[in-house]
């Protein structure tokens, strides 16, 4: 087995996310390669030093969220369109909530939640395009998403 494919079976049992688990190996291996590898005595053994760093980093920041991925989730599911006129109502109000709340995102922050969830682009590429780690990429998608979520609150 690959170091790559033991790296990213680890953070996909650690985050239940085979795209998270993606970013997360990336990033470590971006750390890996700005390490003087040679001045290491286990280089493998350092290897997963950083992945369990990253693992437990993110484990961290997802518990002093406000909002769990499934609330947000939750709050910004959009009931069928189709459905009765009080249930249409209800779902045009809170597209328009949703709308409101991303016009008021800071540009960069908007720009990197329509791209990763609209248009489906992977962390790492956004990171790359914005200059970033992929950690701060991801930072970015969940205040956007807990800023629309909390719209939805009010």
């Amino acid at each position: 087995m690959t170091e790559r494919s033991y790296v990213l079976r680890f953070f996909h049992r650690a985050t239940g996310s085979a795209a998270i688990a993606e970013d997360l190996t990336q990033e470590t291996f971006l750390r890996m390669a700005a390490t003087d590898v040679g001045a290491l005595n286990s280089p493998s053994a350092y290897l997963h030093r950083i992945s369990a760093n990253l693992a437990a980093d993110r484990s961290r920041a997802n518990r002093r969220s406000r909002l769990s991925d499934a609330s947000i989730e939750e709050l910004l599911d959009v009931p069928d369109p189709a459905a009765d006129p009080e249930a249409q109502l209800i779902a045009k109000d809170r597209m328009n909530r949703v709308f409101a709340a991303m016009e008021e995102l800071p540009p960069r922050r908007r720009e990197i939640l329509l791209a990763a969830r609209l248009e489906g682009i992977a962390h790492s590429v956004l990171a790359s395009r914005y200059g970033v780690s992929t950690r701060t990429i991801e930072i970015e998608i969940r205040k956007a998403l807990e800023h629309c979520a909390r719209a939805l609150l009010d």
